[in-house]
C-alpha cells in the first residue's frame, strides 16, 4: 500500500509538469524537455530525421515510441507536419519512474528536413526506412544509459513500430503496447481508409514474437483501435505465447487520462521482474 501511495504522489507531481507538454506545438515540447535537466536529447543516425529524449542509467531501459501524430489534416489530405498535438507516449514516459527511460519520436516529428516526405507518415509510416530510423534511436538510448536489455512500449502506431522492432532485435525482453495498431490491414479496413501499402505489418512478422512476453493495453471506449485489431495480431502468435490483453475501463485513445493511470498500470506489471 505504501508503494501505491508513492505512485499517487508521482502522478500529482508529474501531471503538473505535463501541462506544458500535452496539446503543445513542436517548439513547445522541445522547449519543455530542454527545461528538464534530467532528460537529454537523442538524434537519429538513421536515414530520416527523428529525435527523442532519455534519462537515467540502468541495465534495463524502458523505451516509449510515439504514435502516428497528425498523419492527415483532413480525412483525405496528408498533414504538412506529423508532430502530435498530444504526445501520449511522452506523457507516459514522464510518468515512468524506472531507473532508465527514453522517449522516441517518429520520423519528422519535432524536426523537419528536406528528406521528409508525406509518405513517411502516411502510406509508408511503417516502412523499412522508418524502422531503421527508429532503431538508431533505440541504439542511442541504450548507449546513453548503459542498458543491456530493452522494454519497448509503443502507443498507437508506435505499438506497430515497437512490435516490428522487437521482432528484429535480440535485446528486447518485453513488448508493451497502449492502443497499439498491431494489424494495420484490419485497421484500415475497419475505418474504410487507404491501405498502408508501403508499410510492414506486425501480423506478417510474428515468428520470433511468440516467445516474447507481451501486454497489450486497450481503452474500453477506444473507437480508433479496438479488440478486433489486437486479436488479429495475437491470433498469429503460437497458442502458448506469453501474451496478455488488458482492457482499461473508461479510457479512450490516448491522452492525459492514460498518463494519470499509467503509474498504477506499471506497478501491476512489475516490468523488471
Amino acid at each position: 500500500m505504501k508503494h501505491i501511495n508513492m505512485m499517487g504522489c508521482l502522478v500529482g507531481i508529474s501531471l503538473l509538469l505535463l501541462v506544458h507538454v500535452a496539446g503543445c506545438s513542436r517548439s513547445d515540447v522541445i522547449a519543455s524537455m530542454k527545461l528538464d535537466a534530467t532528460w537529454s536529447r537523442l538524434d537519429s543516425k538513421g536515414p530520416l530525421p527523428a529525435v527523442g529524449w532519455v534519462r537515467g542509467q540502468s541495465d534495463v531501459i524502458h523505451i516509449y515510441i510515439e504514435g502516428d501524430g497528425v498523419a492527415y489534416s483532413t480525412p483525405t489530405s496528408p498533414s504538412l507536419d506529423p508532430t502530435p498535438i498530444t504526445p501520449t507516449a511522452l506523457l507516459l514516459a514522464r510518468m515512468d519512474d524506472a531507473s532508465a527511460v527514453a522517449y522516441v519520436g517518429r520520423p519528422c516529428q519535432y524536426v523537419f528536413e528536406d528528406v521528409c516526405t508525406k509518405k513517411c507518415w502516411t502510406s509508408g509510416r511503417f516502412s523499412q526506412t522508418v524502422l531503421q530510423t527508429e532503431n538508431s534511436l533505440v541504439d542511442a538510448a541504450k548507449k546513453t544509459t548503459g542498458a543491456k536489455r530493452v522494454v519497448l512500449i509503443g502507443f498507437s502506431g508506435g505499438g506497430t513500430v515497437a512490435a516490428l522492432l522487437a521482432e528484429r532485435r535480440a535485446d528486447v525482453t518485453a513488448l508493451i503496447t497502449v492502443c497499439g495498431n498491431l494489424d494495420h490491414a484490419v485497421w484500415t479496413t475497419m475505418h474504410g481508409i487507404t491501405p498502408l501499402y508501403e508499410s510492414l505489418n506486425p501480423t506478417d512478422h510474428t515468428d520470433r514474437l511468440s516467445s516474447l512476453p507481451q501486454v497489450h493495453f486497450l481503452g474500453e471506449t477506444d473507437t480508433n483501435v479496438n479488440r478486433k485489431v489486437t486479436d488479429a495480431f495475437v491470433s498469429r502468435l503460437s497458442p502458448d505465447a506469453p501474451v496478455t490483453i488488458r482492457i482499461v475501463p473508461g479510457l479512450a485513445h490516448g491522452g492525459k487520462a492514460w498518463a494519470k493511470a499509467w503509474p498504477e498500470l506499471l506497478y501491476q506489471l512489475r516490468l523488471d521482474n
